[in-house]
């Protein structure tokens, strides 16, 4: 696998938002548009064990309409590479009615792992220099195992956009080195956030 190490630094960022449609979104309970209180949330989908043990039976990923928090949440997908899950594309779109800014990742193959939580300072991967990203407090997405190059070191979207959403400012590609894909998400503020998945694509709703 390639490995790319991808920095923001001195980049100027695309003036425009990306379109991203209504990806079967869901309207949260008017409570879920305030912040709630941080609570630590893992997910697994590892398979179950073989041979009609008494293991425990895997438990279901996020789907639509999925739990708000504002604390860190893990997902983690058993993905067996090569091929390693590749980012295709990173879309936004507003959603007023429903209370929420929504930021859809696709992605190519099976879903990979990924971790969300907010951060004080978005950094770059593998240098660890500070990455500029638009907006007052930043929510990161980590995916493993995930690129966002082809195999010939191409990017597959664009590195950055400004969006300048009720709460949604900005989003960002601070890595793709090593097997690991971050994005963060430049905000007005903490709020609650939500995370889900559909076909061949991650979603993260983020309170407006």
């Amino acid at each position: 696998m390639n490995k790319l190490t991808l920095g923001l630094t001195g980049i100027a960022l695309v003036l425009a938002a990306a379109a991203c449609g209504n990806p079967d979104s869901n309207q949260p309970p008017s409570a879920a548009r305030t912040p709630v209180p941080p609570a630590a949330t893992t997910v697994s989908t590892a398979p179950p064990p073989q041979g009609g043990g008494g293991g425990p039976a895997p438990t279901t990923v996020p789907g639509p309409g999925g739990d708000w928090t504002s604390g860190p949440t893990t997902v983690r997908h058993d993905v067996p590479v090569p091929p390693v899950p590749r980012v295709t594309g990173v879309r936004s779109a507003q959603h007023p009615e429903a209370g929420y800014d929504r930021v859809v990742l696709d992605v190519a193959g099976k879903l990979p792992g990924y971790q969300v939580a907010y951060v004080d300072q978005p950094v770059e991967d593998g240098s660890g220099r500070p990455a500029n990203v638009p907006g007052r407090r930043f929510l990161q997405i980590r995916l493993e195992p995930a690129q966002a190059h082809t195999d010939a070191g191409v990017a597959t979207q664009p590195r950055a956009m400004i969006v300048n959403y009720p709460m949604l400012r900005a989003w960002a590609i601070t890595g793709d080195f090593e097997g690991v894909v971050t994005v963060v998400l430049g905000l007005d503020d903490v709020v609650g956030y939500r995370v889900g998945e559909l076909s061949g694509r991650i979603y993260i709703d983020v309170a407006a």
